[in-house]
């Protein structure tokens, strides 16, 4: 029951979060304005993207680790520090949780070659992608082995905001059935993980276009593969205009 205490708690730290940052981004996209479609500017703002996703995954695991030490060290931390049990579910329930944001990025980069669709999409680069997970759950390590690398004025405002809007009558339920949600996503997702270990499959499920954007795994796709691989699987092919000249 701890267990499942820790993931909603971190849901919702997640979720409110997530709901503050839209609203800082609200701001900055209204200051910097629209960028042209230029290809120079496409350029532009896929780095602009980057450098706002990095903030906001370095934001995310200082508030994350802030928030375990401060408010949820109930396996075996202390006063100001977190135990073993801490770092190891958070390192998994946070993979668990930028695994999932990942996969749904690699899902719009599916049209982010599309001419209109994606004027409102940034193409993604799988390396690039790969990199900012780990480097954020080497940092999260860190992060809980040393308390005072997040204990600033930032993060603690972060925590103190998630702790105060959570503590809030309607906006703390609203985010608690949203917390609810995240821990029932990153529940299945860890099934999906261990089925995956077990099978020997990939660990990232593929979507329509497979892991990061890959090609290949489409299920219609794998279905028409399979059919050609059948000894007994005649192509289709279009016998209407031999028939008309033979008529004539």
């Amino acid at each position: 029951m701890e267990i499942l205490n820790f993931i909603f708690g971190l849901g919702v730290a997640f979720s409110i979060f997530a709901f503050l940052w839209g609203l800082i981004m609200l701001g900055v996209n209204f200051l910097r304005g629209f960028v042209s479609d230029s290809a120079q500017g496409s350029r532009a703002r896929q780095i602009q993207d980057y450098a706002f996703r990095i903030i906001k995954y370095f934001l995310l695991v200082s508030v994350t680790a802030n928030y375990i030490i401060k408010y949820q060290n109930g396996f075996d931390g202390k006063d100001g520090e977190a135990g073993w049990t801490n770092l190891v579910l958070g390192v998994i329930v946070l993979g668990l949780y930028l695994m999932g944001k990942l996969q749904k990025r690699a899902m719009l980069n599916m049209i982010s070659n599309h001419p209109i669709a994606g004027r409102f999409t940034v193409s993604i680069d799988p390396k690039v992608e790969r990199y900012l997970l780990s480097g954020s759950l080497i940092y999260f390590i860190f992060c809980i082995q040393y308390p005072a690398m997040v204990d600033n004025g930032v993060v603690n405002w972060f925590t103190e905001s998630i702790v105060s809007i959570y503590n809030t009558p309607v906006f703390g339920w609203i985010f608690a059935i949203i917390g609810f949600f995240v821990l029932v996503n990153i529940i299945f997702r860890g099934a999906r993980v261990i089925g995956s270990l077990l099978t020997g499959q990939p660990i990232n499920q593929p979507g329509p276009t497979g892991v990061f954007g890959q090609p290949g795994t489409n299920p219609f796709e794998q279905f028409r593969q399979k059919q050609e691989q059948r000894e007994d699987f005649v192509d289709y092919e279009d016998v209407t205009e031999d028939e008309e000249e033979e008529g004539k």
